[in-house]
């Protein structure tokens, strides 16, 4: 697609864009550039802005987001073709940085541990919600990429001081939004989230403003973009496993103090009993010693009687 938008050069490529999200239009509008292509564009969102857009002007190109809540990439078509102009029509689905945030979960999670537009309670919809033994993760993709461009491209140091000023009050808006409606704790949702920013170069901004930074952290939002996504994710996941391992190996340790007591009970408890025992075999063999001798003297006592008879019969014999 991006070979078939290039156009001659010093003539700029006229997109109109059927979108009703700012942050994908820009996202759109940076991946266009990005090939190469110098284009100017429009943005609208309903059926009259589209209407009045190509009676205003002639178009090279239209891109249509696919599924909007009140228009549609086929009522966009449909409009089109009543205009009875002859203008390539594209239509993609988005929204981009919500699409690429869900590729990328879903290649580090199994489905049934992630949500994609997960509702809380108060009718709030986060872009996608994993959940772990800790909790629910919130993540929503935000891209604060109007005052961006012009932070990066004003002409001026005062235009890009401008532009700076109101890119970093973009940003602590989109932190302030997301610790306000996704970290939940009461609804399940750990203590932080994860602000996903689907451009590296606004990413690399956002972390390299130290009061950015810092008033991300006091709020508990932590940026992430494509690239450290994955790993911000992992050690998340790897710390929540040492935790449980340190939980597990707790339980063992006062599991085998536990252990440790019983024996000492046991010992001491064998102790008592081996003396009983001691004591039982002592007497035991007194009484066994006092009988045998009882037994002697029995013994003794019937063998004197006989010598006895013996005796007499010799006296009273004339």
């Amino acid at each position: 697609m991006r070979e078939s938008l290039r156009m001659t050069e010093g003539r700029k490529l006229r997109v109109l864009m059927v979108e009703d999200s700012d942050d994908d239009a820009h996202l759109l509008y940076s991946e266009l550039a990005s090939a190469g292509n110098d284009l100017t564009y429009k943005q609208v969102d309903s059926a009259s802005g589209m209407r009045t857009a190509l009676q205003e002007s002639d178009w090279d190109v239209v891109i249509s987001d696919h599924a909007m809540p009140s228009f549609s990439s086929l009522e966009a078509l449909d409009l089109l073709k009543q205009s009875g102009k002859d203008i390539p029509f594209i239509i993609y689905s988005g929204n981009i940085g919500e699409q690429v945030l869900a590729d990328l979960i879903s290649q580090i999670f199994p489905k049934k541990s992630f949500h994609l537009q997960y509702m809380f309670k108060s009718g709030q919809k986060v872009d996608a919600a994993i959940r772990t033994d800790a909790g629910i993760l919130p993540i929503d993709s935000k891209f604060p990429m109007e005052n961006f461009q012009k932070l990066v491209s004003g002409e001026t140091k005062d235009e890009r001081d401008a532009g700076k000023k109101e890119f970093i009050k973009d940003v602590r808006h989109h932190i302030d939004d997301i610790a306000k409606k996704y970290i939940l704790p009461e609804e399940g949702t750990m203590d932080f989230a994860l602000m996903y920013v689907p451009s590296e170069p606004v990413y690399y901004e956002i972390v390299n403003v130290v009061d950015l930074s810092d008033y991300a952290r006091q709020k508990r939002v932590y940026p992430v973009s494509p690239t450290t996504l994955y790993a911000h994710l992992q050690m998340i996941l790897l710390s929540f496993e040492g935790k449980k391992i340190e939980s597990r190996a707790r339980e063992i340790f006062s599991l085998l103090r536990s252990i440790k007591k019983d024996y000492e009970k046991v010992d001491s408890h064998l102790s008592t009993l081996g003396g009983h025992i001691a004591n039982a075999y002592n007497k035991f063999s007194e009484v066994t010693h006092s009988f045998t001798r009882m037994g002697q003297k029995l013994t003794l006592e019937d063998k004197m009687e006989p010598m006895e008879k013996d005796e007499n019969s010799k006296i009273l014999t004339p």
